[in-house]
């Protein structure tokens, strides 16, 4: 009995000094990343602003019952309030982070993530019911776009157009990068240009020789 105790012990203050972890962000086994490649299915657009990062863009294939379903079809990590569930949604993708939103109620008018629906080639405008109640046409776009110290006036939509862009390699027209869940490689640096610098030098070698070479002809001649 005693030694129950002593193992019972151990491993409840194992597991109260075990750092506490998050679900996986994007939920690679749901969704797609990118556009929809046809009308069949719910492009989902998240724009973080303010909070870091690049827009995510991801396709919530087929028929979806709900903003919601979309959402989660596409593979988003949410959490929503502790009072009313994923009905007032606090976080998409761990952000903002606990250390500036506790999730117990409602976000602050301040900061929160704005919800935004467009039909494709359409224009951004706020949605009209929850994101439970919403019903996402198919080949429709969900946006979602953290707004931090704005007006209701100057609440930003998503900064990507809801246009359809099948077979996009990742970029969008006005170059701004979606990562899909995952990240981008750091780019390396490249360093000083050595090769640029030599090879301008063996240039200008090579033309100096031909010059005096032609200079000692014409004294010779």
């Amino acid at each position: 009995m005693r030694r129950l105790r002593s193992v019972l012990a151990v491993a409840l203050l194992t597991a109260a000094l075990a750092p506490v972890t998050t679900a996986a962000a994007v939920d690679q086994g749901k969704g797609t990343p990118g556009y929809c490649q046809d009308a069949t299915g719910v492009t989902v657009v998240v724009d973080f602003h303010e909070l870091g990062g690049d827009p995510i863009v991801r396709c919530a294939p087929g028929e979806q019952a709900s903003g919601l379903s979309a959402l989660q079809n596409a593979g988003f990590e949410l959490t929503g309030s502790q009072r009313w569930g994923l009905a007032t949604l606090c976080r998409i993708e761990g952000k903002p982070g606990p250390e500036a939103e506790g999730c117990a109620d409602y976000p602050p008018v301040t900061a929160y993530w704005s919800y935004w629906q467009a039909p494709d080639g359409g224009n951004w405008a706020f949605a009209q019911s929850g994101v439970q109640d919403s019903k996402p046409q198919a080949g429709s776009f969900e946006g979602w776009s953290f707004a931090k110290d704005k007006g209701v006036d100057a609440t930003p939509a998503p900064r990507l157009a809801p246009v359809r862009q099948p077979g996009s390699s990742g970029v969008t027209p006005g170059g701004v990068a979606w990562t899909g869940g995952e990240a981008l490689p750091a780019p390396q640096d490249a360093g000083f240009p050595w090769g640029a610098v030599l090879g301008g030098a063996a240039v200008l070698l090579v033309g100096a020789a031909a010059g005096i070479t032609v200079y000692r002809r014409k004294r010779s001649a």
